[in-house]
C-alpha cells in the first residue's frame, strides 16, 4: 500500500488533522495532482492555521492548478 493509499484509509476512518492533511498534498501535488493537493492543503489550514509548511505548500499546489490569485 502507498502512502496516498494508507493516508487515504486514515481519512476514512475519521482520523482526520492537519498533519495527514498535508501528507496527502504533499503526495498529491508529488504526483502530478496539484489540484486534489489543494484540497487536502486547505483543510490542513483550517485544522491549523499556523501550520506554515502548509500554506508554503498550498501557495506551490495553486500556482501548478493554474490558480495564480
Amino acid at each position: 500500500m502507498d502512502p496516498v493509499e494508507r493516508f487515504e484509509a486514515l481519512l476514512a476512518q475519521g482520523k482526520d488533522n492537519a498533519l495527514l492533511r498535508f501528507g496527502l498534498g504533499m503526495h498529491y501535488l508529488k504526483a502530478g495532482e496539484p489540484a486534489r493537493a489543494a484540497e487536502h492543503l486547505r483543510a490542513a489550514v483550517a485544522h491549523d492555521p499556523a501550520y506554515s509548511a502548509a500554506w508554503k505548500l498550498l501557495g506551490k499546489a495553486l500556482a501548478e492548478a493554474g490558480d495564480r490569485a
